[in-house]
């Protein structure tokens, strides 16, 4: 308190200034209209500015919002549709996919690894499974490999380590997509028997028979780069629809032999062991 008292003494002329100052401004704004018009249409200014980052960061949160609402809507019309093309056509659907769709937000991602994973926000609590497909819109963006009951970790296309069944159009022939490490957007599609004729733009669906994916869920289409010969074969470069890069949102999709296809598969190589 000395110490405070001691200041105040030792500068009490600039004190008094700055208050008769501040006084005498005061005074001199309000009684007179020009400088009363600046000070007003300056504070206006301010608060106007002030106001408007305000309402921008306020409509970034409500967008935000309005985004993961979208996402759940999105969600839930996307099942009630799978729903009711599984009961108007059960033969084409019913082993295809059983309605689960759970939307999900990337919440940490890699690109530029060779084995790159997706971090998403939704676990067993919520649904979310170990072999369950992730799509963005239409397109094929990887698998869950495991879970927690709030996360799930995802291995995306783009990961050096996995090799993913592809069907070259609706009725052409199986072979693998493959990522070649690199360009996080190109991957390439081998084992297409040389005969086959590709054009730059096809797309190249899922088969179906990972049990990872419905069938005829696009990977993305066939760039305007040569075909490579491999023997009988030609491989073909792929330019994939998800954006891995800027993936936000996605959904876990469920197939309904998913489970009958990993049974045949651990029983058939069981058998030739």
């Amino acid at each position: 308190m000395r110490n405070l008292w001691t200041l105040i003494v030792r500068y009490q002329l600039v004190l008094t200034f700055i208050i008769l100052q501040g006084l005498t401004l005061g005074w001199f704004v309000s009684s007179h209209g020009y400088p009363r018009g600046k000070w007003v249409r300056a504070s206006l200014d301010m608060q106007g500015t002030w106001n408007g980052y305000v309402s921008q960061m306020t409509q970034l949160t409500d967008l935000a919002d309005q985004n993961r609402q979208l996402l759940l809507e999105n969600a839930q019309l996307k099942s009630q549709l799978v729903r009711f093309i599984g009961k108007q056509n059960p033969l084409t659907l019913d082993h295809t996919i059983n309605g689960l769709i759970i939307p999900a937000e990337v919440i940490r991602s890699t690109v530029f690894l060779s084995s790159n994973f997706l971090i998403l926000n939704k676990g067993t609590r919520d649904g979310v499974m170990k072999g369950q497909g992730i799509l963005h819109g239409p397109y094929a963006v990887g698998r869950v490999i495991e879970t927690t009951e709030t996360h799930a970790l995802v291995i995306p296309l783009i990961h050096t380590e996995m090799e993913w069944s592809a069907r070259l159009g609706s009725q052409g022939p199986v072979g693998r997509l493959i990522w070649n490490g690199k360009d996080p957007q190109l991957a390439t599609l081998s084992d297409v028997p040389k005969s086959f004729t590709v054009r730059a733009g096809d797309t190249i669906f899922t088969s179906g028979f990972q049990g990872i994916f419905p069938s005829e869920i696009p990977y993305g289409l066939v760039t305007a780069n040569p075909s490579v010969i491999d023997g009988e074969f030609q491989n073909f470069e792929v330019q994939l629809g998800a954006p891995f890069q800027q993936l936000r949102y996605v959904h876990v999709v469920e197939t309904g032999n998913r489970e009958t296809v990993n049974d045949l598969m651990d029983e058939s190589q069981s058998l030739f062991q």
